[in-house]
């Protein structure tokens, strides 16, 4: 593990070959965007070869005047980048024996077997290749779910939209199986696994999954369209998954930029950070690869079927042949997530290099809810900016 930085730390950009004017541009970038309202607030967080070369945030005043304050320490909600976290405790299991990747679920949770999920497995869930659905807002009539339990049963309730492993569609749901799998095979509670396997030994200490006692109220609110702060987004209709409230693996943890910086390095380090080793390598490679050739093959190639996410690893998002969607000049071997509030977490292990964008913004509500990003322009123009600002930052690196 000595080969590996154990611990991020502060940086002069030049030291790690990157060009500190460039990364201001980059900066600036973000800055004008946010003081021209198209962003509520932004921090951004760089890292090259375990050294931070850029730590800026930027607060709209319309989002200052509402008594809202930035700090090293503060937490914000990070949606779907939820996922990894949660994919890391799964291959956690792998690694220990408590279930395969590709053994049915159905035999560990025998309830989740019916209406054709009896041979959905593990690897189906984590590459969102299940056929489960991301909505489960009044299937058959039933009420929104009040908690979590009662979100599990309606997903074992739920048809599938195609056979596990044929076809890809992007689910929340499926990772909310993943936290009954991996606490009923591992005979832990949530809260403790999380904090005993990955926060604790990586001092994550402002990292949390959705749980009762977690300080979910003290992450930075998030912002509508006019940039206001709205505390009861799934009452309003500004939430894009109504039952999304009780998830806990799927979306709804809350972070900061420098936790999810030092997640991020314990992949660049083959599955080691502060001198302990979270993953084995091997567990790490296979996360970071595609799960299914056909990702890269006939229309999926040609993007014309669900560009949005077009290759999957377990738990991370991939490069494929045709399609760069954490960046436009990220290598092959990069690896990324985002999140529906506005973040993105870029991987590059060629590069040695992390780039974060964390923001707080829900869709415009009178967009509709739905997954079609041309019908929520706003989240649309978000993704443009991690593009953008992503692009930026790579053009700062010198060799």
């Amino acid at each position: 593990m000595s080969k590996y930085i154990q611990k991020i730390s502060k940086g002069d950009a030049e030291s790690v070959d990157m060009d500190s004017s460039q990364l201001d541009l980059a900066s600036k970038y973000v800055e004008q965007q946010v003081n021209a309202g198209h962003i509520p607030l932004v921090y951004v967080f760089v890292v090259r070869k375990g050294k931070i070369v850029l730590d800026k945030y930027f607060i709209h005043p319309k989002v200052v005047d509402q008594g809202i304050k930035i700090y090293s320490n503060s937490m914000f909600p990070i949606a779907s980048v939820t996922k990894p976290l949660t994919a890391t405790l799964a291959m956690k299991m792998v690694e220990m024996g408590n279930f395969s990747l590709d053994t049915p679920v159905a035999e560990y949770i025998s309830e989740f077997g019916q209406k054709g999920k009896n041979s959905i497995t593990p690897r189906h869930l984590l590459t969102h290749t299940s056929g489960l659905s991301d909505s489960l807002v009044a299937q058959n009539g039933k009420p929104k779910p009040t908690c979590f339990d009662e979100v599990i049963n309606r997903i074992c309730e739920q048809p599938l939209m195609f056979q596990p492993g044929t076809d890809f569609s992007y689910s929340t749901p499926a990772f909310e199986v993943l936290v009954t799998l991996i606490q009923k095979t591992s005979g832990i509670e949530w809260e403790q696994l999380s904090k005993e396997l990955l926060f604790k030994p990586m001092a994550m200490t402002n990292s949390h999954f959705n749980t009762p006692k977690a300080p979910i109220d003290q992450a930075i609110p998030l912002f509508n369209r006019a940039m206001e702060i709205d505390l009861s987004p799934h009452d309003s209709g500004l939430e894009l998954h109504h039952h999304f409230k009780f998830n806990m693996g799927g979306g709804n943890g809350i972070s900061n930029p420098r936790d999810i910086a030092a997640f991020c390095q314990m992949m660049l380090n083959q599955g080691s950070y502060n001198n302990v080793q979270i993953l084995s390598p091997v567990t790490v490679s296979r996360m970071t690869e595609p799960q299914f050739q056909w990702w890269d093959s006939g229309s999926k190639l040609n993007l014309q079927e669900k560009p949005d996410f077009v290759s999957q690893g377990l738990g991370w998002m991939v490069r494929n042949k045709s399609h760069y969607r954490g960046s436009d000049l990220m290598s092959p071997k990069a690896f990324f997530h985002g999140g529906a509030y506005g973040m993105r977490a870029i991987v590059d292990p060629e590069y040695d290099l992390i780039t974060i964008f964390l923001t707080s913004a829900y869709h415009d509500s009178s967009y509709g809810n739905t997954r079609n990003c041309s019908y929520y322009p706003w989240l649309t123009h978000h993704h443009y900016m991690q593009q953008i600002f992503s692009n930026m930052t790579y053009a700062a690196i010198k060799k």
